[in-house]
């Protein structure tokens, strides 16, 4: 029996038959295989970088980090794929190469006979099983003559548990200690409302005792080093994991820098909500201000949103180099980092601080650490969206005074 395909190009309909499909998977087959993978290596020292497939800041990290390693290694990355189950590993420094697989046992094979300098844990949110992932690496080590080096990245605080901005089940920032327990909270959380994206994100963890049991004993065993990317969370790690104190290390992120906005007078006062809005950035507390704006004050998302109040503006997605511009023409008075969790460094803090902007944000993480030290900020103790809209108003009109 055959069966077709039909594919719509506009207005014509053109069958693809089976034959022609089979054919097609038969050749990408065909070259898909670690013998072609590792013939494309050019036998310098091998660095193989673990990391997720959803983008947002730690991709930007990576490209970036990419871009220097190629000079002097043979980067590989590993990116688990969980919509289709499959691991693809990309050779960094010719992107056209790529080797996918539903296992690594070729992969680690290949690669234990290699010179591996370095292994990254750059981000393993979204794995089949993480604990798995992090078993193999300690094999790899364990293996690899000479011993590689290995270094673990907290972008996040996947390792402590995987709702990894620590936001527990009521929907608030846990501190690691929630009223009945972490594995009450493990047992009603839910990490995203779609049940694959949830089974996803869970990473294969079923308590968070084995979980940090795991992760525990990889920090303390395998890693070399932990790279944080801000000082502020150093605490929340160690209180953790008490065993890595001398492993890590705080290496901040690179950030663009942009020009000092130029803000025309005006009597209005604009709150700017710098960056993609989501339930972790503060979108509870945007959406309760919403409901008690006074007349004159207005809230502005920079960046996508959903399920917006109708006063409440969103400028949709901008290009790096137009934010001083959409600032301006928004005459923007103060950037609110609405986060309710503690940011691992937060690039939108440093954005503004950059643009020369007013910054209010809560009391927590990286952005705070710098906040604090701005002439133009203003932390706020508590989160109690009535009172902080009250403080950044009274926040803006005390600046205005000042001028």
């Amino acid at each position: 029996m055959q069966i077709n395909v039909w594919i719509n190009l506009g207005c014509a309909i053109i069958p693809i038959p089976a034959w022609r499909r089979n054919l097609r998977k038969k050749l990408r087959n065909r070259f898909n295989t670690i013998e072609r993978f590792d013939a494309e290596l050019t036998g310098r020292k091998i660095i193989v970088w673990f990391d997720h497939s959803l983008g947002g800041g730690t991709e930007v990290y990576s490209r970036k980090q990419f871009a220097v390693l190629n000079n002097r290694y043979d980067v590989l990355r590993v990116q688990y794929m969980p919509s289709h189950g499959e691991y693809h590993i990309t050779y960094t420094g010719k992107k056209h190469i790529k080797y996918t697989t539903k296992n690594l046992n070729r992969f680690i094979q290949m690669c234990v006979t290699k010179n591996i300098a370095q292994i990254v844990v750059n981000n393993l949110v979204a794995y089949k099983s993480a604990l798995d992932i992090l078993q193999i690496i300690s094999q790899m080590k364990s293996q690899a003559k000479p011993t590689p080096f290995v270094s673990v990245r907290g972008h996040d605080f996947h390792c402590i548990c995987p709702s990894f901005n620590l936001i527990d089940c009521d929907g608030n920032y846990c501190c690691q200690r929630y009223k009945s327990g972490c594995e009450e909270c493990w047992a009603c959380k839910r990490l995203a409302q779609q049940t694959k994206v949830h089974n996803a994100l869970k990473s294969g963890a079923t308590t968070i005792a084995s979980w940090r049991d795991a992760w525990g004993k990889f920090l303390a065993n395998t890693a070399d080093e932990i790279i944080l990317f801000s000082d502020a969370i150093r605490p929340i790690f160690l209180a953790a994991y008490p065993d890595i104190k001398n492993k890590i290390k705080i290496i901040p992120h690179d950030v663009t820098n942009y020009r000092s906005v130029n803000i025309k007078p005006h009597t209005e006062i604009n709150i700017a909500v710098l960056g993609n809005l989501c339930l972790q950035k503060g979108e509870k507390v945007i959406q309760e201000m919403a409901t008690m704006l006074p007349d004159g004050v207005n809230i502005i998302v920079v960046g996508k949103a959903r399920n917006l109040p109708q006063n409440i503006k969103a400028t949709g997605p901008y290009k790096q180099s137009a934010l001083p511009r959409i600032m301006e023409r928004n005459k923007i008075d103060v950037v609110f980092i609405a986060s309710v969790w503690p940011e691992t460094f937060s690039y939108t803090t440093s954005e503004a601080q950059s643009m020369n902007l007013p910054i209010v944000c809560y009391d927590m993480g990286a952005p705070a650490e710098r906040v604090k030290q701005y002439k133009n900020g203003l932390v706020l103790c508590q989160i109690n969206p009535q009172e902080n809209l009250k403080q950044i108003i009274d926040f803006v009109r005390q600046l205005r005074e000042q001028k």
